[in-house]
């Protein structure tokens, strides 16, 4: 019996879980793997999304079937794959066997900061071009990996540093030799956008080797079995303090103008407004500028932003374009608004005028007096009213007949639009241009215009549109 008895045991004892992670002490950003593994008939694994934060980025499953005493159970591991960068434990989880709930046991990871790596052939260098900077001012920030002339890694993984609290955006990527190492360099414009002390980095880099681990000299077998091993290389860190602004303020140095295509025009003609700002600073914070003209219609595009790298600062030109059409003269009202370089100033437009010819010229609009006819109360002529309600039907008819007809002045204005090359048709819309079709199509004429764009226009379309409106 007691034979019996310890066959036994070893069948009974195989409903076990575990936890266990491939290491308990990390850099920032390292992997950090931990499997749980089961072992019974039917096992239920927890669904786990993320570790105090940090998003489970993968699983993988492995399987292992156990005969003892003719007995088949199998042994099931699940491994869940997150990065951390700071220090968490992961959380006890129910794991069901055969029905009985297990509890895993709490592991606790530590995130430890990394020192600059001190390795021979290869090197990783963060810098920037300033320290101490305002919001809105541009840092221009470099990452250099070098890799000592002569190795040959399969694989190079540079870790994207945290660049929260910053607009970002890679200026450019060079390679160049330099005291016996080949440097891959790439630079990036930070833009501050909130006060205050900013560490970024240490960043990781992965440098992978392949590793041939097998007991065959057949080269067939190496290559099969070739996999990739990886050197951990870390960078330095570096400090960005950022100050404040005045309120409603850009940074930068910049100059306003407004300029237009033409100072004189005649009524409800199309005149192309431009304002351009140029300088040095934060484009980017810049309005969106308005217009506020009376008794004018007034289009405009989206502002156009070009900027450039010079001498470590970002300088460009802000374009914005408006098309106003009058009646009256049009007066545009100066712009202003507030920038910061070191010192608070004011940034304001010249004041442009326009003539406008032949302005408030109204048509004019002949009434017709239509004088009523006093009848006096007769004998009721029941023939007479019969006579006068078929006449009634019969004009009725008739004036709608005659509605429909296109009228001279009507075949003229189509006439017009047929011939009208694109400057002439937009004249000729603008007195529909409260019509939403319209309103689109003088936006699209607007832009062929001044921006040379290719709209399609469809003077058939137009004339249908044309056509609905006079009916009404």
């Amino acid at each position: 019996m007691k034979k019996l008895f310890l066959l036994l045991i070893p069948i009974f004892i195989l409903a076990f879980v575990n936890v266990h992670v491939n290491k308990k002490t990390v850099y920032p950003g390292e992997e950090v793997v931990f499997t749980i593994e089961a072992a019974g008939n039917d096992i239920k694994f927890p669904s786990i999304k993320d570790i105090e934060g940090f998003r489970v980025q993968g699983t993988a499953v492995t399987q292992n079937i156990m005969i003892l005493n003719g007995n088949m159970q199998k042994s099931v591991s699940k491994s869940y794959i997150f990065f951390p960068t700071k220090s968490v434990t992961i959380p006890s989880f129910d794991v069901e066997v055969d029905g009985k709930t297990y509890k895993t046991k709490p592991v606790k990871i530590t995130v430890t900061k990394p020192k600059e790596s001190k390795n021979g052939d290869f090197k990783l260098k963060l810098s920037v071009n300033k320290t101490k900077v305002y919001i809105g001012e541009p840092v221009i920030f470099n990452i250099q990996f070098f890799q000592k002339e002569g190795t040959s890694p399969q694989s190079i993984e540079i870790q994207k540093p945290n660049f929260n609290d910053f607009i970002t955006k890679q200026i450019s990527k060079k390679e160049y030799a330099k005291d016996g190492f080949n440097v891959t360099q790439y630079s990036f414009l930070l833009i501050p956008q909130k006060a205050g002390n900013y560490k970024i980095g240490p960043i990781l880099a992965k440098v992978g080797y392949l590793s041939k681990e097998t007991p065959f000299n057949d080269p067939f077998f190496n290559l099969v079995t070739a996999s990739l091993k990886y050197t951990n290389i870390f960078s330095n860190e570096v400090d960005i303090n950022v100050s404040a602004i005045p309120q409603n303020s850009v940074y930068g140095k910049f100059k306003a103008k407004f300029s237009a295509d033409t100072t004189e025009v005649q009524a409800n003609e199309p005149v192309k407004i431009t304002l351009t700002i140029k300088g040095c600073g934060d484009f980017y914070d810049l309005p969106d500028f308005k217009l506020n003209i009376p008794k004018a219609t007034i289009y405009e595009n989206s502002p156009n932003i070009k900027t450039y790298i010079k001498n470590g600062k970002l300088c460009g030109t802000y374009t914005k374009e408006f098309t106003v059409v009058s009646n009256n003269d049009i007066v545009i009202s100066p712009i202003e608004f507030k920038a910061f370089d070191g010192k608070l100033y004011d940034v304001k437009t010249n004041k442009l005028f326009i003539t406008v010819h032949n302005k408030n010229i109204k048509k004019n609009i002949v009434q017709k007096e239509i004088k009523q006819k006093i009848i006096y109360k007769t004998k009721t002529n029941y023939i007479m009213m019969i006579l006068i309600f078929v006449i009634g039907i019969i004009v009725g008819i008739l004036f709608t007949y005659l509605i429909k007809l296109k009228l001279p002045g009507n075949d003229d204005l189509i006439r017009k639009i047929k011939k009208a090359n694109e400057k002439e048709l937009f004249n000729i819309l603008l007195e529909y241009s409260y019509n939403p079709e319209i309103e689109k199509i003088l936006k699209d004429l607007e832009e062929n215009i001044y921006n040379n764009k290719q709209n399609k226009i469809n003077k058939k379309e137009i004339i249908k549109i044309i056509k609905r409106i006079i009916k009404k």
